[in-house]
């Protein structure tokens, strides 16, 4: 089998575990942002490498496990976790969860990551609703396919929501900014002239994911978000050097304001 591109094998394991569960919206998890799991009602999981064809999570932050449950009264699948380009896989492999999702029926997809914050207006522990995408590696999880598919991506990411949105969570605490995400490939982090490249060409904040994802779920006609978390200042505009760590750490500051944030934000996507 071949890894992380033939899901059908992965699906059938999954569809065993679901029973008669069927979600319709799919939740992709970033680095340090796990603690959504815990808000699962009648929760179950599996680890990625139980699923035929998924290897291990190899990056730390990523708990590398499938779930099934209710959140907020919906039936939910939550990927613990993803792969990246950085690992060594091409941009259709990334996909693999969404494509996975999919297939189980799924036809929304909730993205998120931990990005690096370049807008002089964000801060760590703010959020981004992705407005648009900058695809700056080279790659496209649609290449190769046939027919190739020419997938038009003006109204890639929902957002329409975003102003009701803002002004529900008056009061909260949180802080929500909308931009548009640069993809990086990493795994280094981008150097200052990166930024300021990427600050000229209209992008507020920087992940190495999320893109290919984003791009695979629209051109299988799922309706898609994406929540970047601001986990550092991008380099060139703190003082200290970047870390893994410190993305981490933010994730784990924000371990109750991401599940606050979707409780706002899931009832106003319809």
């Amino acid at each position: 089998m071949t890894l992380l591109r033939d899901v059908l094998p992965a699906a059938e394991v999954v569809r065993r575990r679901l029973g008669k569960r069927r979600p319709e919206l799919a939740i992709v998890l970033g680095s340090g942002l796990s603690a959504l799991t815990a808000e699962l009602v009648e929760a179950r999981s599996l680890a990625f490498e139980e699923l035929p064809g998924f290897p291990p999570a190899g990056v730390a932050g990523h708990g590398g496990r499938v779930w099934t449950g209710t959140l907020y009264g919906r039936p939910v699948l939550v990927f613990q976790g993803r792969y990246h380009v950085y690992e060594g896989y091409d941009a259709y492999q990334v996909t693999a969860a969404v494509r996975l999702a999919k297939e189980l029926g799924c036809r929304r997809m909730l993205l998120s990551n931990a990005a690096g914050g370049i807008s002089s207006h964000f801060a760590p522990g703010h959020f981004m609703l992705v407005s648009d995408h900058l695809n700056l590696v080279g790659d496209n999880p649609l290449r190769g396919l046939t027919p190739a598919p020419f997938v038009d991506l003006c109204s890639l990411y929902r957002q329409e929501f975003h102003a009701d949105l803002q002004r529900s969570l008056r009061g909260t605490g949180l802080v929500l900014h909308r931009g548009t995400l640069a993809w990086m490939s990493g795994p280094s982090y981008e150097t200052p002239a990166e930024i300021r490249m990427l600050e000229l060409l209209g992008a507020a904040a920087v992940s190495m994911s999320t893109v290919p994802e984003a791009i695979m779920a629209h051109a299988l006609g799922m309706e898609t978000v994406a929540i970047s978390l601001i986990a550092n200042v991008a380099a060139g505009k703190s003082a200290g050097p970047l870390s893994h760590e410190e993305v981490l750490a933010a994730g784990a500051s924000a371990a109750t304001a991401l599940p606050l944030l979707l409780s706002h934000l899931l009832p106003r996507w319809e």
